[in-house]
């Protein structure tokens, strides 16, 4: 089905390309759509300064599921963030909205007049954006998509071999249609972090005694696909080696609501006071701890790609996704990564459930890891002699 809707999307564009000639030029007006999750909406994120500064005087919106909105407004070329609940792309439980409630949103979103849509990733509703809004211009990723399978199947030996792209640079080709002279990607997407989301952290840390000016190590130990996430276990693990050798480091957990389970067994295990837990962080709160951080250590999630739109050094640990496709593009990211027959996977169902792939990664490679960026760790003190007890002499 993905790859059907994606065929019609480039059937789309095509078509608009050709009814382009005829229309009045208008005053660019941008719609970018990005509905689907954390992870995808960091890769992003490059998208809006490149247009802004291809159309600087373009008003440019970005469409995204409601979650998102607490992260985009007010992020460097971006107007307006407007919010549309996908069914594709949702996980809430509530009842979905039926046909003419779905045909009215999209009315309301063609109501602003949009002369450009930039499709990132849609549905089949938001196909009908370009025919509501009036837009001659359309780009979209199943074009992308569909031309980079045509050249790595028909191309020559070098188009045939190379890797797939990074989401990242796929975001980028996307636009590249609009924005003549694109430059290369960029060494990290960037996340704009409001003062008052750092001052909302500090009062937080301050109430669990982590102390200003510590350094501290940040662990997610979740993910939204549960064969993603690494043994809560061997997190706990990583984080009491941390505590041991390096004194004075504090780690802090995170995650959410969904995690409960993961931060009970985390919290039997480690029980010291130079380790937090704050599962209930808002999503910019989180972003302000990982960017105070000197570390970040996480399964493969949406909050690994948070690591890298905010600078901080990083391990990210993968098991069924691709990481040439999906990793967290920083230059300051280290993936660890063990490949299995059955990777990479659909992520719909693990054949081995009791032990997924990302568990072929042990604590002493995070460990080393981690020493990269922390620097050597104090050698753990050594246990003292016991003296040796000597009979007293008995004069005979």
């Amino acid at each position: 089905m993905e790859y059907l809707r994606l065929f019609l999307s480039a059937v789309l564009t095509a078509f608009l390309d050709l009814l382009r000639p005829f229309s009045r030029w208008k005053p660019p007006k941008i719609l970018v759509i990005k509905l689907d999750h954390l992870g995808d909406i960091i890769t992003a994120l490059p998208v809006f300064p490149a247009l802004r500064e291809a159309l600087p005087d373009a008003r440019i919106d970005v469409l995204v599921g409601p979650w998102a909105r607490e992260l985009l407004e007010g992020q460097p070329g971006i107007d307006r963030v407007l919010v549309y609940e996908s069914s594709r792309f949702s996980r809430s439980r509530d009842p979905k909205p039926g046909f003419w409630r779905r045909y009215r949103q999209m009315r309301a979103i063609a109501a602003h007049r949009y002369t450009h849509i930039v499709e990132l990733r849609g549905d089949a509703w938001t196909m009908l954006l370009p025919f509501l809004t009036g837009a001659a211009h359309r780009v979209d990723r199943g074009t992308v998509r569909f031309e980079d399978w045509l050249e790595r199947r028909m191309g020559d030996a070098h188009a045939r071999n190379r890797p797939p792209k990074h989401e990242l640079e796929t975001n980028l080709e996307i636009i590249r249609p609009v924005v003549e002279d694109l430059v290369l990607p960029p060494t990290r997407p960037e996340l704009k972090i409001p003062d008052v989301e750092r001052a909302s952290l500090a009062k937080r840390t301050r109430a669990m005694d982590v102390p200003v000016g510590v350094p501290v190590v940040t662990l997610h130990p979740g993910a939204a696909w549960r064969p993603r996430a690494w043994r809560p276990e061997r997190f706990a693990e990583v984080a009491l080696q941390l505590i041991d050798r390096y004194p004075g480091l504090h780690v802090c957990f995170v995650g959410s609501a969904s995690d409960a389970d993961i931060a009970e067994k985390i919290g039997i295990i480690v029980k010291n006071p130079r380790a937090h837990l704050l599962f209930d962080l808002r999503l910019m709160e989180t972003a302000a701890l990982i960017e105070r951080s000197v570390l970040f250590i996480g399964s493969d999630s949406g909050i690994a790609h948070l690591a890298s739109a905010v600078g901080t050094p990083q391990i990210t640990l993968f098991g069924p996704q691709d990481p040439r496709r999906f990793r967290p593009w920083s230059d300051r990211a280290t993936v660890l990564h063990k490949a299995v027959p059955c990777f990479p996977c659909n992520q719909t169902k693990c054949v081995v459930p009791s032990n997924p792939c990302v568990n072929l990664i042990f604590v002493e490679e995070v460990m080393r890891a981690a020493e990269a960026v922390l620097g050597t760790p104090l050698e753990p003190p050594r246990p003292m002699p016991v003296p040796t007890r000597i009979a007293p002499t008995i004069p005979q």
